[in-house]
């Protein structure tokens, strides 16, 4: 209702706020006749950040606001038809290899015939029925098979060789399938220009090798191989170069690629501690508010304090998610939460860090705040699967697969 009032809005939008939550409260329903024995946390946190999503997409452009509410209704839908489907998460291991090709074919379709938009090619249009951002589903599907994956090859890939630190290296016939895999991913997002993805696609390569082996090795290299990446992209693509001269040094060109930091600088500045308060301040000049930019929208409303309590929220359901793959009985459910649970907390890291100049800023979105259908029900979808391993991997810490 504040911020209706603020933005001269009609009364009757307040309600759209209380929309996704009771849409959830639908969905809970129906996934409790299923079964009531799941996790209970995920889905109101998740709740809540729709919630807030579309009350400051409400402030920034209202038929977004709508578009999203929209999104947000599907995308819970989606996740509570994906429960009944999934019959045992376990299941899905079988379909590994699937996954993986699929995502492959997928960037490289988007790759050769998508739509480009800021000199990044991202979408995907089937005609007459849909348009999607090609790597948001790409997520879910190399999800599954690198948990399914390393949950095959987990032995083989973390055996050590003789003495304390040296490791053995893996023979490359059980290596081919992910190496193929991963870096045709790679290569099709610098194709694309989409390297924002690419570095959340890398992190998650990295981390799920990591948990496979438990070698601090393979982590090492990969950041080497990163640094060299980053170096040669520097140099080849001119779109990486204005990124990163733009987070070096944004006043040497303020009206040109330095104006969106500056501005996300400005609107922080301003909310301060407690906030200007809803809808006090226009943010007209802040270059995509509603995508891009949506916490620092946050951040002028509710300042210091609610940025922080943003925090939290997003910090709550990545430890959730961790906690459910740290308590999985099974090796590949155990693995596609820990799979899951990376991609959204990188997700998050990277924007959060991008908008506090920590790191260059990418066009990634703030996962269930940004504007953005894919996006939204992409991330319900892997709620839908995280709430299925906690239906069918009943939590036992002492039985731990990661463990």
């Amino acid at each position: 209702m504040l911020v209706t009032a603020a933005t001269g809005k009609p009364l009757g939008w307040a309600m759209r706020g209380l929309t996704p939550a009771g849409v959830l409260l639908v969905a809970v329903v129906l996934m409790d006749l299923v079964t009531a024995r799941r996790d209970r946390l995920l889905l109101p946190l998740c709740g809540l950040l729709c919630v807030l999503s579309i009350v400051f997409l409400t402030r920034t452009d209202a038929y977004l606001a709508t578009r999203q509410l929209i999104a947000i209704i599907i995308g819970i839908f989606l996740m509570v038809a994906l429960y009944y489907l999934i019959e045992d998460i376990r299941s899905l291991a079988r379909f590994k290899y699937l996954a993986g090709l699929s995502a492959i074919a997928l960037l490289a379709a988007t790759m050769l015939w998508g739509k480009e938009i800021n000199g990044a090619r991202l979408w995907l249009s089937i005609p007459h029925l849909v348009t999607f951002q090609s790597g948001e589903v790409a997520k879910i599907l190399m999800a599954i098979f690198l948990a399914g994956y390393v949950a095959d090859y987990r032995q083989m890939l973390g055996r050590r060789g003789r003495g304390r630190i040296s490791i053995q290296t893996p023979s490359l016939r059980s290596l081919a399938p992910l190496l193929l895999i991963v870096i045709s991913c790679l290569a099709i997002f610098v194709g694309q220009r989409d390297l924002g993805t690419a570095i959340l696609f890398f992190g998650l390569f990295v981390t799920m090798f990591y948990l496979a082996t438990g070698q601090p090795a393979y982590g090492i290299a990969a950041v080497a191989l990163f640094a060299v990446g980053l170096t040669l992209a520097y140099q080849l693509f001119p779109q990486v170069g204005v990124r990163i001269s733009s987070w070096l040094n944004p006043w040497a060109d303020p009206t040109g690629i330095g104006y969106q930091p500056l501005q996300a600088m400005f609107c922080l500045g301003e909310g301060g501690i407690f906030g200007a308060g809803l809808g006090h301040l226009s943010v007209t000049n802040l270059p995509a508010a509603p995508t891009d930019l949506i916490l620092v929208v946050i951040g002028q409303d509710l300042g210091l304090v609610g940025s922080g309590g943003i925090v939290i929220i997003y910090a709550l359901i990545s430890v959730r998610s961790y906690s459910l793959a740290w308590q999985a009985t099974d090796r590949f459910a155990s693995l596609l939460a820990a799979a899951l649970a990376t991609v959204f907390s990188l997700q998050t890291l990277i924007i959060m860090g991008g908008l506090l100049r920590l790191i260059p800023l990418t066009g990634i979105t703030t996962p269930f705040l940004s504007y953005g259908g894919t996006s939204i029900v992409i991330n319900f979808l892997a709620v839908g699967l995280l709430l299925a391993v906690s239906r069918d991997c009943v939590p036992q810490p002492e039985e731990s697969a990661l463990t």
